[in-house]
């Protein structure tokens, strides 16, 4: 009797969220200024604040980076990239391509360097932070994107593309660091270059590979019901990333592989095919708000903002408003849309498009309990995130409506 008495204020808090989300969801596809996982957001935040200072009996919600890595990001990624047409794709691949690594190595240098003007952390445990937070998360930038006319299809390829990209750089640049920081690895040019060509061009050789043995397997068994397509398609997503994970490539780059290569030349196929992609919006849509619900959460549970010193909250700053516009600026002459060099308006919708995400709090979560800023970076990364998620969805919109 007891448990269930227990289980009433979590299921009274679940019915109250689901009521509170649709609302919101109507409101935020309306208005469009603020995506709808702000506010999930947001309510994340509450419930984290009920749950740590009332005696409501809430269960206190915390984030583990195994279920994002390995829950949310396959079905993320694989949902965000399987709408993409791979023949539209490749129009923006190099610029995307760019700015996914040479954009997030500038980023990063940028960030660290301000780390360590501003704090006492060294060169290589600044680069740590700095790769981190230059990952970026084209979700909470989707609604605005979705079904909006003045942005070309190319250049919501290449928000979504390269963000993609990134997260795939970024965990691979991460796992270098973090063996040269906390396993007294040695960097070595053949060795650790010939080992990140692999990480990438093993994983993309998977994914592709993996995306097109589906589609074969749909096509002897002539079965395009949607139930089977939606059931092969989840098996893709995972199973390309746990793969390409266990032999230490980059799950992320073999997800959105297998992907666009599942996809590929999709005008041939039946409605019933096509239906998938309605299951596949339907569960990110749930991926998502539980994502950020939880997101939100954790902030409370596990982070204690409260404790960040002046130079810390000004090094997010300055990485939240410099760092990614100073790589962007760089690389203008190279990044190519429609033909043309990117206009400085569209330059700046790349730049707040590039809000940051639970990636960036996965890959803090992954560092060693012994490691003494990890705090630090975690509170660090926790305001970046908010603060990226809160002001540049409204700033993006209203730089749309300018062109």
């Amino acid at each position: 009797m007891n448990e269930e008495v227990l289980y009433i204020p979590v299921i009274l808090a679940s019915v109250i969220g689901l009521i509170a989300l649709n609302g919101l969801s109507y409101y935020s596809q309306k208005s469009k200024a603020i995506p709808e996982v702000a506010w999930v957001l947001l309510l994340g935040i509450l419930y984290g604040l009920a749950a740590d200072n009332t005696s409501m009996g809430l269960p206190e919600l915390t984030l583990s980076a195994d279920l994002i890595l390995f829950i949310f990001v396959p079905l993320l990624i694989f949902g965000s990239t399987q709408t993409m047409c791979l023949h539209h794709f490749r129009k923006v691949l190099a610029p995307a391509s760019l700015t996914a690594t040479v954009g997030i190595s500038i980023s990063m240098f940028v960030t660290a360097f301000v780390l360590m003007a501003l704090t006492d952390i060294s060169l290589l445990e600044s680069l740590i932070f700095g790769v981190v937070v230059a990952a970026t998360d084209p979700l909470a930038i989707g609604a605005i994107l979705e079904g909006n006319k003045k942005l070309s299809e190319n250049m919501k390829l290449l928000i979504e593309g390269e963000s993609i990209l990134n997260d795939g750089f970024v965990v691979t640049v991460f796992g270098i660091l973090t063996l040269i920081v906390f396993e007294n690895h040695i960097f070595s040019v053949v060795g650790d270059v010939g080992g990140f060509i692999f990480h990438v061009a093993g994983a993309i050789i998977l994914g592709v590979v993996l995306g097109r043995v589906a589609r074969f397997i749909l096509k002897i068994w002539h079965a395009m019901q949607f139930t089977l397509v939606a059931n092969i398609t989840i098996a893709l997503a995972f199973g390309s990333f746990l793969l390409a994970d266990h032999y230490n490539m980059s799950g992320v780059l073999a997800v959105f592989a297998a992907a666009l290569s599942f996809g590929y030349k999709q005008e041939n196929l039946s409605k019933e095919f096509h239906l998938q992609e309605y299951v596949w919006d339907y569960g990110q849509y749930v991926a998502n708000s539980v994502l950020f619900f939880l997101l939100g959460a954790s902030v409370i549970s596990q982070g204690s903002l409260s404790e960040l010193r002046l130079a810390q909250a000004l090094v997010v700053l300055i990485t939240l408003l410099g760092s990614r516009i100073i790589a962007l600026v760089v690389l203008r002459p190279f990044i190519k849309v429609d033909g043309a060099i990117i206009s400085w308006l569209k330059l700046l919708v790349l730049n707040f498009a590039g809000a940051r995400g639970a990636v960036s709090i996965a890959l803090i979560l992954l560092l060693p309990d012994s490691f003494v800023f990890k705090a630090t970076f975690l509170n660090m990364t926790f305001l970046l995130v908010l603060g990226s998620l809160l002001l540049f969805p409204p700033i993006t919109s209203k730089l749309i409506k300018q062109l």
